[in-house]
């Protein structure tokens, strides 16, 4: 569990005030008697769902990446002809200046880019948690 998380669930049992027991009235009775299901949600459900979006929001965008990169890819086979890309992927030199091929190349660096990213899903996470943190953090003052 990261700090960030941490935090933020901190702040959530702050706002619910599991700290205050002593508060039996109205609605403080209501959360007393829903306090290990609060709890649950704060500390298993929440952070589940949290990763779970993530990594479905990621493939998302990967699947949108690859399939961008495969019709640029099939564009510069009909176009500059199908030794216009090595087995490797690479573009020649000579059509990296043609629009199909700057497309290519475009797609290719956004799947790069993309990559690197999913590589760092932690940082990504952290940067939620303090978004959340930040937003309910404002709405408790």
């Amino acid at each position: 569990m990261s700090e960030h998380q941490q935090r933020f669930q901190a702040l959530l049992r702050e706002l619910f005030q599991f700290d205050s027991a002593d508060l039996d009235f109205g609605i403080y009775r209501i959360m007393n008697h829903k306090r290990d299901v609060i709890e649950r949600y704060i500390a298993e459900d929440l952070p589940k769902t949290i990763t779970d979006e993530l990594s479905r929001s990621m493939l998302a965008e990967q699947e949108v990446i690859r399939r961008q990169l495969a019709e640029a890819q099939e564009k510069v086979g009909e176009i500059l002809g199908p030794r216009a890309i090595d087995s490797d992927g690479n573009l020649q030199q000579a059509f990296h200046k043609t629009p199909v091929g700057a497309r290519y190349l475009n797609a290719r660096a956004q799947q790069a880019s993309h990559v690197a990213r999913g590589a760092d899903v932690g940082a990504f996470q952290a940067t939620l948690y303090n978004h959340l943190y930040s937003f309910f953090s404002r709405y408790y003052d």
